[in-house]
């Protein structure tokens, strides 16, 4: 008898040449790089949390929004952060965290 499990599957697929995204050399620059994707009509009505993932040399592979909360908190999943780290194949990362 054949045993019956789900088939997982990982992908990861870029829109943009790392060679275009910025370098992160400070964190002046992770900042600068954080707060132009982030949305300005709502940086400051309610907290989010944010990965910023990087690869070896410091470029930016993305920016993911693992939650958002309310005005006074915003409940943070290590399952999905580690997934998300994993999945994207990233080398380093810079958790963020933007509470009014």
């Amino acid at each position: 008898m054949k045993t019956k499990v789900s088939e997982i599957k990982i992908s990861y697929r870029s829109k943009v040449k790392l060679s275009e995204t910025p370098k992160i050399n400070s964190s002046a620059t992770a900042a600068e790089v954080l707060f132009s994707n982030w949305d300005k009509d709502e940086i400051e009505v309610s907290e989010s949390f944010k990965l910023l993932l990087l690869n070896n040399n410091n470029r930016v592979k993305g920016i993911f929004e693992v939650s958002k909360g309310g005005i006074t908190y915003t409940l943070v999943d290590l399952r999905i952060i580690f997934g998300v780290i994993l999945k994207s194949l990233s080398t380093a990362v810079i958790l963020t965290h933007y509470a009014k």
